[in-house]
């Protein structure tokens, strides 16, 4: 009879749990906080690991409907910072959290002042990138600015004195009732700044903040707007105004009556509203026709990509400033948003001196929004009967412009190569 043999297994292997302790809450810090706090329960090696991760990370918007909810979350946040604080841990790279509280009157009594009590310890560990969103939605219809502005919480002062940020990354926060001159604050190793739905006091707080940025390489603000608008002194002030290391730029919506453009002339990516480009004498209401402008930009020596938004006006004359200029990319303001006034451009004269980047360097061009104003055409012709190099020309219509196309398709090109791309509504 023969005899079954037996293999021998080999007894399974706990990789991962013979690795060094640093090397474990490193791994730990790719996760979510809540992800690293459940590794606690596998084994009693794993227990206090989690307390030594340099990462405080909610990647998912949190969303708290009311006291229970909200009541919970407090009391995991506590015990997170406590438990680190008892063991310990006294370091904290990143902190990221994004929360939207249902009820305004729950923000305000049980968000707010523990977001403010989180934020106050963060920033003494070292902390180096910071992003912090609260979204608070109104308790009724209401949508005046006074409400919006309202019901956005106030900025913990305390971020502005973190002199070890790389990143901070804000949204929907009002900065008020301190001048931050006042503070001494300064970010000198910030290279990456987003700002979303931010209030300041004044104009003169917005520039400061920028002018501590020194090293600043990202920066993205929108929807930025003030309780004081009036800015004549203060852009004055910040004429000289200089960000030396900006690659990137996009401000949008940004409510003050002009702005220091010498300021991004670095960038080599810039997104903004051609009515930044006006000066403060002539500058009117956004979407209403602009009387005899001036203007004041700077040549932008680094710029490859441009988006701008609203009005064509400019574009002309901003091109002259963009000497290696390679996609275009124009967002024009719709019917509604221009208040129906006359097409401005219907009487331009082109420019004796063909642009640099036309003649040399420019790739792409997008119009978004093609709304088929004479304007529009002319700018278009202008572009591709200078533009040896362009590759791509493409139009996205929010109407259908048949005979447009069919103009467009004849027109002289002084590239060969050039592809119009006609694309429908979107």
């Amino acid at each position: 009879m023969q005899r079954r043999r037996y293999s021998k297994v080999a007894p399974a292997v706990d990789t991962i749990s013979s690795l060094p302790d640093s090397i474990l809450s490193r791994i730990l810090s790719l996760l979510s906080i809540k992800e690293a706090v459940a590794t606690s329960v596998l084994s009693k090696r794993w227990i206090h690991l989690w307390h030594f991760v340099d990462s405080i990370d909610f990647p998912d918007t949190i969303t708290l409907n009311n006291i229970q909810s909200t009541h919970i979350f407090n009391n995991f946040m506590d015990s997170v910072l406590i438990s680190r604080d008892a063991a310990g841990s006294q370091f904290i790279n990143n902190f990221s959290l994004k929360i939207e509280y249902n009820n305004s009157n729950l923000a305000c009594n049980l968000g707010f002042p523990n977001v403010t009590k989180w934020v106050d310890l963060v920033v003494q560990r070292g902390l180096k990138y910071l992003c912090l969103h609260l979204e608070v939605y109104a308790d009724d219809d209401s949508d005046s600015d006074d409400d919006v502005i309202g019901h956005k919480p106030t900025l913990p002062i305390s971020i502005l004195s973190c002199k070890t940020l790389l990143s901070l990354d804000l949204a929907r926060f009002r900065v008020e009732g301190l001048t931050l001159s006042s503070l001494g604050f300064g970010f000198p190793s910030l290279n990456v700044l987003h700002l979303n739905g931010i209030v300041f006091q004044t104009v003169q707080d917005f520039m400061l903040l920028l002018a501590g940025c020194p090293h600043l390489e990202y920066l993205q603000a929108e929807d930025i707007d003030f309780y004081y608008r009036g800015d004549y002194l203060t852009i004055q002030e910040f004429e000289s105004l200089s960000l030396p290391n900006l690659i990137s730029a996009v401000i949008t919506q940004c409510w003050c009556s002009c702005f220091p453009v010498k300021a991004l002339s670095n960038s080599e990516y810039l997104c903004a509203e051609t009515s930044m480009l006006c000066t403060k004498d002539h500058k009117v209401h956004k979407y209403q026709l602009l009387q005899c402008p001036r203007y004041d930009i700077p040549i932008f020596h680094n710029l490859t990509h441009l988006e701008l938004h609203d009005r064509l006006e400019l574009v002309p004359q901003m091109l002259q400033h963009c000497p290696k200029l390679q996609k275009l990319e124009l967002h024009q303001a719709s019917f509604e948003m221009r208040g129906n006034q006359e097409d401005v451009l219907q009487n331009w004269v082109e420019p004796e001196v063909v642009p640099q980047c036309l003649s040399s360097h420019l790739r792409s061009c997008t119009l978004h929004k093609f709304l088929g104003l004479q304007s529009e055409l002319m700018l278009i012709n202008y572009i591709l009967k200078n533009a040896r190099n362009l590759q791509i020309m493409k139009m996205q219509n929010i109407r259908d412009h048949p005979e447009i196309e069919t103009e467009l398709s004849t027109c002289p090109k002084a590239s060969a190569t050039c592809q119009l791309i006609f694309v429908g509504n979107i």
